[in-house]
């Protein structure tokens, strides 16, 4: 490494940053830093690697070389700023206070047994390690004092996971103690303190943005620390007073816990969350920096393409750093403040929890999201707009998304069952307007969901599978293996003799593909029944629903037989049954034009 800003380039053990002098041993994390995030893996490697070398065979200057840790020395405050590096020093940290804490203990017990001369004999005996390790360095944190506490008082605790940082510093110390069972604490303490070095440089920033640019510069290319992260610290440059320092972190940390909700961040994004939720904001303001700052662009080269090519941003959103490269960029060309990208985010995510507060804009969303609409697409449709305008573009989105659909001619496979299903359910919810129940996008988005006849097509199924459910339902036990294959050479005669057991009507060829015999099911449930007859499957989706598994309510609707007239036979699904549940999806989705028409047949 090396930087214009270097003022001191040194190696310092660790000894020699806990006892040179009061100005080495006290650090400081700034508020632009994340908090210790050290796993199992890395705190064993660090351990490991100290441990090897403490037992191999070395020349007498040899040591062992800790990767950089880079400073900034606070002559008012009188510590050191920690720009990188934070997370090895909090785990040299955590190894000194498991350290302190062992040799505490042994030397209580042995002030304890002092007087018994058999209990001298076995510790001299023995060779029983005996050592000190005195107070290690300081470590404060700028937004999270309590933090501070907890790695100083509260280690030793079992593991704690009522935040981020109390979990990894506690598992960090559990995994230490545990690791130390079978080690030479004396040897590795001595190693650790003498013979192990921090390359040490310490950086003459003249301000905080200095000090920060040198963050973002040590970062970029680090996989551990995300996009959210560096823009945390590009967005804390302008803000110099402490108590906006904390009111800055205080929304940042609300607005993170908020996306990282299930019911919340699924209604917005289809994809899995990601450590830092808050990306989602800033990719899409991103994304909006980007469109309007080309667009300017293109107006002002509009008679030199070459010019246009060059200035444009041409960053893809597929980028690991997307949203940083953005506003990295405007930042310098002063298309945006630091302030005014805060704000705006700020305001993004407002107007994303106005529409989670809103059932119906909650659901059309999440619907749209989930058919591949861009969130900055629906922002861009919302803003400016009052609710009730909102709702009506998403009504016309949603529309030109089922164009022409009829529901008498929809069949199985066709593209338009699934967002007609969905959509169906949608609405169902919505239809209560006194309700609170909301679509469980979470668990939705979350599996694998198939398009399930109602009534069973018997054609191609996994004969084994079907036997096996049927023959559950009808004697309530397991067939073995035998019985099955005894079974599959006669099933044909088989199949007829569980629909006249069970007295099985079924719907006429020409309705089983119809949207009438269709819902939604998860994978996972459809296969657990392998396309059973539909008393079968009744009895499996209401116990899976009295379990507390999701069943899209029009699917339980359906096998509770809610959308026929006549319940006199709950054990089938028939014509009327097809009828009657085509009629009820017309009836709540034809303000989006869907229709339900015989289409006429011209003759040749």
């Amino acid at each position: 490494m090396d930087y214009n800003e270097t003022k001191n380039l040194d190696l310092k053990s660790i000894e020699k940053v806990i006892y040179e002098n009061k100005k080495a041993s006290k650090f400081f994390i700034p508020s632009y830093q994340r908090g210790y995030r050290w796993d199992d893996r890395q705190v064993l490697d660090l351990l490991d690697d100290i441990d090897e070398f403490a037992h191999k065979i070395k020349t007498q200057n040899e040591f062992y070389c800790l990767q950089p840790i880079v400073l900034r020395y606070d002559d008012e405050n009188t510590h050191y700023k920690v720009i990188d590096g934070q997370q090895r020093l909090t785990t040299i940290y955590i190894i000194l206070k498991y350290l302190q804490e062992s040799s505490k203990r042994f030397n209580d017990i042995k002030k304890e047994l002092n007087n018994n001369d058999e209990v001298k004999d076995i510790f001299e005996f023995c060779d029983i390690e005996d050592f000190e390790v005195q107070e290690p360095y300081s470590i404060e944190y700028e937004t999270r004092t309590n933090s501070q506490d907890f790695l100083n008082n509260k280690l030793t605790e079992k593991i704690n996971d009522s935040n981020p940082d109390y979990y990894h510093m506690s598992k960090a110390y559990q995994t230490t103690k545990e690791w130390f069972k079978t080690k030479n604490k004396k040897l590795f303490l001595d190693t650790l303190m003498k013979n192990t070095k921090f390359i040490w440089y310490e950086v003459d920033c003249k301000n905080d943005k200095e000090e920060i640019e040198i963050f973002s510069r040590l970062n970029i290319g680090k996989i551990g620390l995300t996009n959210a992260e560096l823009i945390k610290a590009m967005l804390l440059l302008p803000i110099k007073d402490y108590k906006e320092q904390i009111e800055f972190s205080s929304v940042w940390d609300n607005i993170e816990q908020t996306l990282q909700k299930n019911d919340f961040w699924y209604f917005l994004s289809n994809d899995s969350k990601s450590e830092t939720a808050i990306d989602l904001i800033f990719t899409a303001l991103a994304q909006k920096y980007q469109k309007i700052y080309n667009k300017i662009i293109e107006e002002k080269y509009k008679n030199h393409e070459d010019e246009q090519k060059n200035q444009k941003l041409n960053f893809k959103i597929t980028e690991d750093k997307y949203a940083y490269y953005i506003f990295a960029h405007i930042l310098k060309t002063d298309f945006k403040s630091e302030n005014k990208i805060w704000k705006e985010s700020q305001e993004l995510y407002r107007s994303f929890l106005n529409w989670y507060n809103d059932r119906e804009i909650y659901h059309k969303v999440a619907y749209l999201i989930h058919f591949k609409h861009s969130l900055l697409s629906l922002y861009e449709k919302y803003e400016d707009k009052t609710k009730d305008e909102f709702k009506i573009e998403l009504n016309e989105l949603i529309e030109k998304g089922i164009p022409n659909i009829n529901l008498m001619t929809l069949r199985y496979g066709e593209k338009g069952v699934h967002k007609m299903l969905l959509l169906f359910n949608i609405e169902t919810i919505l239809k209560n307007k006194n309700s609170n129940v909301r679509f469980d996008f979470f668990h939705f988005k979350f599996k694998d969901w198939d398009i399930e006849h109602i009534a069973s097509q018997t054609d191609n199924i996994n004969q084994e599978e079907w036997i096996k459910t049927v023959y559950k339902y009808i004697g309530n036990r397991e067939i073995n293996k035998d019985k099955i294959n005894k079974i599959k050479k006669n099933f044909d005669k088989f199949t007829l003799l569980v629909k006249k057991m069970l007295n099985i009507k079924e719907p006429t060829d020409e309705n089983k593909d119809s949207i009438g015999n269709l819902t939604l099911l998860d994978s996972k449930t459809n296969r657990s029944y392998g396309n059973a007859f539909f008393p079968v499957k009744r009895t499996i989706i209401i116990d899976q629903d009295s379990n507390g598994n999701f069943i899209p309510v029009c699917t339980k609707n359906v096998f509770l037989k809610q959308y026929s007239s006549k319940l006199s036979n709950m054990m089938n699904w028939t014509d009327d049954d097809v009828e009657n549940y085509r009629n009820e999806i017309l009836n709540l989705l034809q303000k989006y034009s869907v229709k339900c028409e015989l289409e006429d047949v011209e003759n040749d």
